[in-house]
């Protein structure tokens, strides 16, 4: 199946949150100034399809109004999830689409296998 412009679909099972900030600040897994395609510091967060709804909910109680959250996929086709796929809850910040280098990745991007969940649940 595809969509209207022939792009193929596929089920997203893993989405990044991106918690912009205009401060720097030191903490695990905090960018501390512009990183590949965010144009800020940044949290990145990574959340499994098996817990978006929870984790969206959760986020959009507590986020600061000042505080700029970008929402995507993760998927083969990283340059449509980082344009088309991706959604702002604050400000839209402008990213720089030109530091991601291919547009379509040869597999998706499954991150922390070990956890059994999001692209590497396992199938029973």
């Amino acid at each position: 199946m595809t969509t209207a412009t022939g792009t193929p679909i596929e089920e997203i099972k893993e989405f990044h949150f991106h918690l912009y900030c205009y401060f720097i600040a030191k903490a695990l897994r905090i960018n501390e100034g512009p990183v590949g395609p965010h144009p800020m510091s940044s949290c990145e967060v990574w959340v499994p399809i098996e817990s978006f709804g929870r984790f969206y909910g959760w986020v959009s109680q507590v986020r600061p109004a000042d505080v700029t959250l970008m929402i995507h996929p993760l998927s083969r086709m990283q340059v449509l999830d980082h344009t088309e796929r991706i959604a702002f809850m604050g400000a839209a910040a402008p990213l720089y689409i030109e530091a991601l280098g291919e547009a379509v990745l040869s597999e998706a991007p499954a991150q922390y296998p070990e956890l059994g969940v999001g692209y590497s649940k396992r199938e029973d």
